[in-house]
């Protein structure tokens, strides 16, 4: 056991490597699913081509991936759960037909290679230790009873190596399969090198209005049936909403307002102690006290501290920078917060210094380094020393940094470079800005002792110490009831409304659209995390025109839905706005095409009313038209054609276009294509891992039961 009392001693960095490990494993490694998990229905979230994905496995990883990213909500991961085991099934069918498998050898070389391994398992050289690493493992297993927390993390870590070791060895195969041929290397020697020289007569869509060409929902369904493949589309849901917002009213704020008021002057109070039973309560403004004061009655915790006028509120800067020692301004409102501010001291102040310094720590300073073994009163003496030789010697102040400073500008001399008053600890900030330039000193904080420089200082202007009560302006009950209320009685309008968004503005509202919303969404544009609504939207009786009312701490959520739609193939209405410009542009390039008459490229110019142009020097892989941009239609067709010969009329990527060849300047051949051939598998290769897949997924068979565990 006493390897693990040694290795507890970095139990923080260890931990760390498992849990970013775990991260992986669960976000990027991939991990094999046996086929044999989850038996019957209940227990089976989903299939991957005969793979089986057990709900058990999956929720741990669901709940894995929260913990590991807290910001993320249990929708986002679940999708991002779910997205990563489905690419480790495809990819496990793989890596079961090819037979790619790692062994105990090679894991063992992947643990003692890895680069937190090695920073985690030093000696006291700084060395690697793989005895040490042995030695723990050995630890883990022996110990996996009675902390299985810790053997079930390693074991996921080692699985995270095993399963990332897999995929590199079936991408590297893939990669080996990439060989371009030397002709190919030809063909890209040319594609670069070739050059055509050509005349043109182009007329460009723009010249033809809109309103000339006739796009039906015939003409769009056509289009769809043609390509089917891009316009598949999944579950999901439209809506409008209205959002009422739950906000503080002008009375609730002088209600705020008027209560600071009160508190500024002194004021008389009932006492039954007092002779005449009343006493004088002291004010803000007298507040012997007024840190203290401000705490009593303010809703956020206060401290008094200086600010220059550069960190003040602009709109009252002008204001609070003038007052002096007992001064009381306000109330005064920036944002939701009504402010009362004290002014409890003033003085000339450096807004900034430049210094440096040279740190020694102890053991269980703040941020020391668990290296170091000296105690406080070792580092206490040690600080007066180098203090002595400093003072004797400031110009080698960066050189006694370098060697004995144990802090992180240690490399820079200690040099902390420009900084703000209040920016240091207090006991750091007071010797700086309290101090002159040039001058040395020792100053002790949470951190160790430190041996403080001056290097300059900037000159002093005022600043005001200044503590306030500040109070959050929220809804009172008052308020919330007249909102829920407004809410509740649109919502009641709505069930019965034709036109939710006519409604919305006849009452002074506006209605936001929302579309495509998916099954296991949580966080929706304009309205943020409410999981409520997806469930409600996703109910098995709700229709288009349904209505809803959510409440939520920042106010009410009126609901209508306005779309549904279920997995299969868009619609012409849904697909218009890809369909529809796509469409014109044919349209326009056919009443372009019948204006290109004659024999000659002149002549079919000026009958469609064209300018004549001239391209040189245009290669394939760079089929720039000047006054046109990238046209590689256009530019295949040029290389395509006899010198001498006019083009039919070419749809383009901005005009319709009518070419003539003049000349095509081959590329002289070259002794070696081999770095074309290399050029070209390197473009092949270049996201292989994303695309297979994709490609994968596409291919497989999935099965997904999400629904039944997520609702």
């Amino acid at each position: 056991m006493a390897i693990l009392g040694e290795i507890q001693k970095k139990s923080g960095v260890l931990i760390g490597i498992i849990a970013l490990a775990l991260f992986a494993f669960v976000i990027q490694g991939l991990i094999k699913n046996s086929s044999s998990l989850g038996k019957g229905n209940l227990n089976v979230i989903g299939e991957v081509d005969g793979r089986k994905i057990a709900r058990t496995d999956f929720q741990k990883r669901v709940a894995l991936v929260q913990k590991q990213n807290r910001n993320m909500s249990q929708m986002q991961a679940v999708k991002a759960v779910w997205d990563q085991m489905v690419n480790e099934a495809v990819l496990n069918n793989q890596y079961d037909k090819l037979g790619i498998k790692v062994g105990q050898d090679r894991l063992r070389d992947l643990i003692i290679n890895n680069p937190t391994i090695k920073q985690a398992f030093t000696n006291q050289q700084g060395v690697f230790d793989e005895n040490r690493l042995s030695d723990y493992i050995d630890q883990v297993y022996q110990n996996k009873k009675s902390n299985p927390e810790l053997f079930a993390q390693w074991k996921n870590f080692e699985n995270s190596l095993i399963e990332s070791e897999k995929k590199k060895i079936y991408l590297d195969l893939l990669k080996a399969a990439i060989n371009p041929t030397l002709k190919e290397g030809e063909w890209l020697y040319h594609y670069e090198n070739d050059a055509v020289d050509f005349k043109y007569a182009a007329v460009p869509y723009r010249t033809i209005p809109d309103s000339l060409v006739k796009v039906t929902k015939a003409d769009i369904q056509a289009y769809i049936n043609k390509h089917k493949d891009e316009f598949k589309v999944d579950e999901s849901r439209d809506i409008e909403y209205v959002f009422i917002p739950l906000e503080p009213s002008a009375k609730d704020k002088q209600k705020i307002m008027d209560e600071l008021k009160a508190l500024i002057n002194d004021k008389e109070v009932y006492d039954k102690e007092a002779p005449d039973h009343k006493k004088i309560e002291k004010g803000f403004k007298n507040a012997d006290d007024a840190e203290a004061f401000a705490n009593k009655y303010s809703d956020v915790k206060q401290q008094a501290r200086y600010f220059f006028k550069n960190q003040l509120p602009k709109k009252y800067a002008d204001t609070l920078i003038k007052l002096n020692k007992g001064d009381v301004f306000g109330p005064y409102e920036i944002k939701n917060q009504v402010y009362l501010s004290k002014v409890t001291d003033t003085k000339m102040i450096p807004d900034s210094a430049k210094a440096a310094h040279i740190l020694i720590a102890y053991k269980g300073a703040r941020g020391a380094n668990p290296a170091i073994t000296r105690d406080k009163e070792t580092a206490k003496k040690k600080a007066d020393s180098i203090l002595k030789v400093v003072k004797r010697n400031p110009d080698k102040f960066a050189e006694y940094a370098k060697k004995l400073s144990d802090g992180p500008t240690k490399t820079k001399g200690g040099d902390l470079g420009w900084f703000t008053y209040g920016r240091m600890v207090p006991q750091f900030n007071d010797f700086i800005f309290n101090g002159k330039k040039g001058q040395i000193g020792l100053v002790e904080t949470p951190f160790g002792f430190h041996i403080i420089k001056i290097n300059d200082l900037t000159q002093p202007e005022k600043a005001v110490k200044m503590v306030s009560i500040i109070r959050n302006v929220e809804p009172s009950q008052e308020t919330e009831n007249e909102t829920f209320a407004k809410a509740a009685q649109f919502a009641s309008e709505a069930l019965d409304a034709k036109d939710f968004k006519a409604l919305a503005k006849e009452k002074g509202f506006e209605a936001k659209p929302v579309r495509k919303i998916g099954r296991f969404e949580d966080r929706l544009p304009g309205i943020g995390q409410n999981r409520d609504v997806v469930r409600w939207l996703y109910k098995s009786d709700r229709k288009i025109g349904d209505v809803a009312k959510f409440d939520t701490e920042k106010g009410h959520i009126i609901a209508y839905v306005s779309g549904i739609r279920e997995e299969g193939i868009m619609t012409p209405e849904e697909a218009s706005v890809l369909v529809k410009p796509k469409l014109i542009k044919e349209k326009k390039a056919e009443l372009i095409k019948a204006k290109f008459k004659g024999n000659t490229l002149e002549e079919m110019a000026k009958n469609a009313n064209a300018k004549v142009g001239v391209a040189t020097g245009v290669t394939l892989n760079n089929p720039m038209i000047p006054g046109f941009g990238r046209e590689p239609v256009v530019v295949a067709k040029a290389f395509a054609l006899e010198p001498g010969k006019v083009s039919k009329p070419i749809d383009g990527n901005r005009a319709v276009y009518v070419v003539k060849t003049i000349k095509i300047s081959k590329a002289s051949d070259i002794k070696n294509y081999v770095p074309y051939v290399e050029k070209l598998r390197k473009q092949r290769i270049v996201g292989i891992s994303r695309d297979v897949e994709k490609a994968l997924k596409d291919k497989a068979d999935i099965e997904d039961n999400r629904a039944r565990l997520y609702q």
